[in-house]
């Protein structure tokens, strides 16, 4: 069956589920309307403050430090790590996406929750005293973790504040969250170290996020523990291990280590395939690695958070070196494009409607690449503030429909029973695309027209193959 607006509506908000919390579902995989685990009213309301805060907090974090970074390397030293900033983070946050989904069904939801919170506030208050920056990366990593945890705990625990046909009605309150979160990091994140200091970058988290622990503690009950669930102990070990080593290979210095690191990522990556074949409760069901809708949808989630990520690393230092700006501006460069990433994603659906993901992801990363292939230039020749920001528009807009159809679609091809562990998984290799390009245009550094070409040329070439290989029509076989 196509994809419709009503279903795209369901998916939308219902699928960003955490892995194994199965919404409307049963455990036989027969449809039921969950009961709401707080009644409508005040306390509905308060628990759904404090998640939407915490999903802001979360996402605001992976932003706010871009226009940070130049300050706190300055203070700091360590510029040859400046990328480590930013990849330890978004590889931490892969790994907590894994681990999360499962556990909040076997545990509880809130439990996860104030634990991923913990990890968070305690990463962040350390950010914020580091005296060098190995530490700063070292506790980005516990913030990510943290953050990784924290957004798709959640978006279930959304789902279980509110019954199937009300969730369509809110799905706009928490997608518009998570956007915020991101537009206005770099924007706060500049004003604070003009007027304060990057210490408070990190630290402004803390009072945030235990504000929103409060809420929900006050606010939200748990439903009952599903003792069915099969926990993938190995999948997210081997997983985390295998990117980690790939991370480290791409790190500057001796290649013997360079070298070592690829081949232990090879071994631990071919390691995966193989448990996960034997795995009775994979990362991914087999059945849906062969299918062409979602391997589309891998590969337009790790290009996604390539563009994204890379941009969000190196524009503002790129702004702050060569364009002479102060952090704020720096930070307000980015804004076009998470601007035209929204405008961009309301056409997303319309075009996988119309033409499957070939046409929507295909065309979206087209015109990313061009855009990114225009501040290539802009970098290259001197063109300006304004070439910029006009280039990184065209980049959003480009960005907004592949990213997010590189997720609908998948989700549409998936059987309710496993659309949460395939938007879970999606969001991951997002992350982990961030991570390794930020890390890989690391070894360009003070290079930014390259950087960027580079970025555009990973654009284009994922355009091609979802232009060849992703299928011309979605459709849904729940």
């Amino acid at each position: 069956m196509r994809i419709t607006q009503e279903l795209y509506a369901e998916v939308a908000i219902s699928a960003w589920q955490a892995p194994g919390y199965t919404f409307g579902m049963d455990g036989s995989g027969v449809s039921v309307e969950p009961v709401p685990s707080a009644r409508p009213g005040v306390a509905r309301r308060t628990a759904t403050g404090a998640v939407l805060l915490a999903l802001v907090v979360s996402a605001f974090e992976g932003t706010v430090v871009t226009s940070a970074m130049p300050t706190i390397t300055r203070e700091l030293g360590g510029q040859h790590l400046y990328s480590w900033v930013f990849s330890a983070f978004l590889f931490a946050s892969t790994v907590g996406v894994l681990i999360s989904g499962k556990l909040a069904d076997r545990l509880g939801r809130k439990p996860v929750f104030f634990a991923g919170m913990g990890l968070f506030l305690v990463g962040s208050a350390l950010c914020g005293l580091a005296d060098s920056v190995h530490a700063l990366i070292a506790f980005r990593v516990l913030q990510g973790l943290g953050a990784g945890a924290l957004q798709p705990t959640t978006l279930t625990i959304s789902a279980d504040l509110y019954t199937l046909r009300e969730r369509a009605a809110v799905q706009g309150l928490f997608t518009g969250a998570w956007g915020a979160g991101n537009a206005v990091g770099p924007l706060i994140g500049g004003w604070l170290v003009m007027q304060a200091s990057w210490r408070w970058v990190f630290l402004v988290n803390v009072p945030v996020g235990l504000f929103a622990a409060l809420l929900l503690y006050l606010s939200y009950r748990d439903p009952p523990r599903r003792t069915d669930v099969k926990l993938d102990r190995w999948g997210p070990v081997l997983a985390g291990t295998s990117a980690a080593m790939l991370l480290f290979s791409l790190e500057p210095g001796h290649a013997e280590l360079r070298w070592l690191c690829l081949l232990g990522a090879v071994v631990l990556g071919a390691g995966l395939v193989f448990q996960q074949r034997k795995s009775l409760a994979p990362l991914l069901p087999m059945e849906l690695v062969k299918d062409r809708t979602v391997l589309s949808g891998v590969a337009g989630g790790i290009a996604g958070g390539a563009l994204l990520y890379s941009m969000a690393a190196w524009v503002p230092l790129w702004m702050t070196e060569q364009g002479g700006q102060t952090p704020i501006v720096a930070g307000l460069t980015l804004l076009p494009m998470l601007l035209g990433w929204s405008v961009g994603s309301t056409f997303g659906v319309k075009l996988l409607v119309r033409g499957g993901m070939r046409l929507s992801a295909g065309v979206g990363f087209a015109v990313a690449a061009t855009g990114a292939g225009l501040l290539a230039l802009t970098a290259a020749y001197g063109w300006g503030t304004y070439a910029a920001l006009a280039s990184l528009a065209v980049l959003g807009m480009g960005l907004g429909p592949a990213a997010s159809t590189s997720l609908i679609g998948p989700q549409s091809r998936a059987p309710w029973h496993h659309r949460g562990i395939v938007t879970s998984s999606l969001y991951a290799t997002r992350l982990l695309g961030g991570s390794l390009t930020v890390a890989a245009l690391a070894l360009a550094r003070g290079h930014f027209a390259l950087q960027f070409a580079i970025a555009g040329a990973l654009a284009g070439v994922v355009a091609l193959g979802l232009a060849v290989a992703a299928p011309g029509k979605a459709s849904n076989e729940s």
